[in-house]
């Protein structure tokens, strides 16, 4: 059984809304798919009956954004329920995060010489990063061409300080709230981490980790896989589809775990 346990729509930063995004991973001939948007889960009842009209087994999940080891790390929670008090307060402390962060930058690219305001070009905020990227470019921010806009984007918001981030949970936190809202708590491609030596440490408050995320190569999917194994943990699969910069859809080239389809009911 294909599954792809890591998809985003427009909800945050992907680019299709959630009836296409399912339409084009069931073209795929996936069977299994989780929507797991960046500190939301909006888009999960348009998906759900997408997937029923199509056939697949639809997971409602999330990615939330935490801070730990002095860096941002992202969390998969996987069949998660959206209505959870807990997990609706850390999306809206994840989303003024971000709004705050957003100002940073726009404020900095002012400072900078570009020709950009937050107060009159995103009264709207926060917005989207596919929104800020647009606008950015169209204000002509490296040339007006948005992968390199995208690149900018990561370098500033990899080097502002921790006191940026203090807001957000721990990881530890985010497992503990996707635990109680009913689900799996994986942490989100895990090489740099496993690369800094601090996924060991992090392992513990963890259900598994995304070992076969398809954007790794072979070796490294393998030596995560393993990881997990020595560890006892579950791992999952993904291909963490935005449907900016990666080109078309392509499905995970290996099958679903299958413990994890097991701990998900299938």
């Amino acid at each position: 059984m294909f599954g792809d346990f890591h998809l985003h729509s427009n909800h945050s930063d992907g680019r299709l809304d959630p009836i296409a995004l399912i339409d084009v991973v069931a073209d795929a001939e996936v069977q299994v798919a989780a929507l797991t948007d960046h500190d939301t889960t909006a888009g999960h009842a348009a998906a759900a009956q997408r997937s029923r009209e199509r056939g697949l087994h639809f997971i409602p999940g999330i990615e939330m954004t935490t801070f730990g080891c002095c860096r941002v790390i992202h969390v998969l929670g996987l069949n998660v329920d959206g209505s959870l008090p807990q997990l609706e307060a850390a999306n809206a402390t994840a989303l003024d995060v971000w709004d705050a962060n957003q100002r940073r930058w726009v404020d900095a690219l002012s400072h900078e010489g570009v020709n950009i305001s937050f107060e009159s070009d995103f009264m709207d905020h926060p917005v989207r990063l596919p929104v800020l990227i647009e606008r950015l470019c169209r204000r002509g921010l490296a040339g007006g061409d948005p992968v390199s806009v995208h690149a900018l984007f990561r370098k500033f918001f990899s080097a502002l300080p921790e006191d940026a981030y203090a807001r957000l949970p721990a990881p530890s936190a985010a497992a503990a709230i996707i635990r109680a809202a009913g689900g799996i708590a994986l942490l989100a491609h895990p090489e740099p981490l496993r690369e800094s030596g601090v996924l060991g440490e992090l392992l513990d408050d963890f259900d598994g980790l995304e070992a076969l995320y398809m954007p790794y190569p072979d070796a490294q999917r393998e030596g995560l896989r393993t990881l997990a194994a020595q560890h006892g943990k579950l791992y999952s699969c993904g291909t963490d589809y935005h449907g900016y910069f990666t080109g078309a859809y392509r499905r995970p080239t290996v099958e679903a775990p299958e413990a994890l389809l097991d701990r998900l009911g299938l």
